[in-house]
Order: C-alpha cells, then sequence, then structure tokens
C-alpha cells in the first residue's frame, strides 16, 4: 500500500504544482493594450487621460475619438475626425513617423506621409483629409 500512497502524494502535488504555475503563465498573457472611445473632444477632455498620455493638441472640433494604449509601455494610437487637425500652436516641428508597436484595423497601413508633426511627449500627428491619426512611442 505505501506505493499507492506515494502515487497518490506525487499526482496530487504535482497538480497542484501545475495549478499554481498556471496562474503565472496566465498573467503573462494578459492583454495590457486598453481601448477608449470617446465621441467628442469635450469627452475626451472630461475624462482621466493621463493615462494614454494626456494628448493636447486634440482640437475641440475632433469627433469620433478612438484610442488604444499599452499599460505597460506608455505606447499608444489614436484618431479622430476633424476640420481643424489640431489644436493652435501645436505640433509645430516635423519628424518622422515612428512605427507604432500597437495595430488595430483602423490604423492605415498605407498614405502614411514621410513627415509628421511632432507634438512633444512622445506624440507624433498626421491627417489625410479630415481623419487624423496620431502615434505615441513607448515610455517605459
Amino acid at each position: 500500500m505505501p506505493r499507492i500512497r506515494t502515487a497518490g502524494v506525487i499526482a496530487t502535488t504535482s497538480a497542484l504544482a501545475l495549478a499554481l504555475s498556471g496562474c503565472s503563465v496566465l498573467t503573462a498573457f494578459e492583454p495590457h493594450v486598453s481601448a477608449e472611445i470617446f465621441d467628442t473632444a469635450k469627452d475626451m477632455k472630461a475624462a482621466n487621460t493621463s493615462v494614454f498620455g494626456s494628448p493636447s493638441f486634440v482640437p475641440d472640433d475632433a469627433t469620433v475619438i478612438r484610442i488604444d494604449y499599452d499599460t505597460q509601455d506608455g505606447s499608444a494610437i489614436m484618431t479622430y475626425t476633424s476640420k481643424a487637425h489640431l489644436a493652435p500652436n501645436t505640433c509645430t516641428k516635423a519628424t518622422t513617423p515612428p512605427k507604432p508597436t500597437i495595430q488595430d484595423s483602423w490604423w492605415p497601413v498605407d498614405g502614411i506621409p514621410p513627415q509628421v508633426g511632432d507634438c512633444g511627449k512622445g506624440w507624433t500627428v498626421f491627417a489625410i483629409g479630415d481623419q487624423v491619426w496620431a502615434a505615441k512611442a513607448a515610455t517605459k
């Protein structure tokens, strides 16, 4: 009978170890990209935007603002519709566009200009027509 008890203890210990290690494995695969959608710039400005870098360049006439942001590295992508494109006196320098680490179906694959606006705090921005896209570099 001692062999049966030993086998039972080993099986129970193995199952417990697997279950506990499974928790840490699952944590590694937790999604760390969150998304927000705001109807208007007023709605976005009323929200806690510090979690995705408080983009101050979004103009007051912006609508349908979509933001995906990485809670681990601080990167983000954003799009919105606006006739003004940018808030006054923002994004006055030019830079080369970064390749965002976050991807979404609404992020353009083609047509990104060779120079984009540098908005500070890691944000870059470009417009095609009245649709504006912005990307924020990782900060962590």
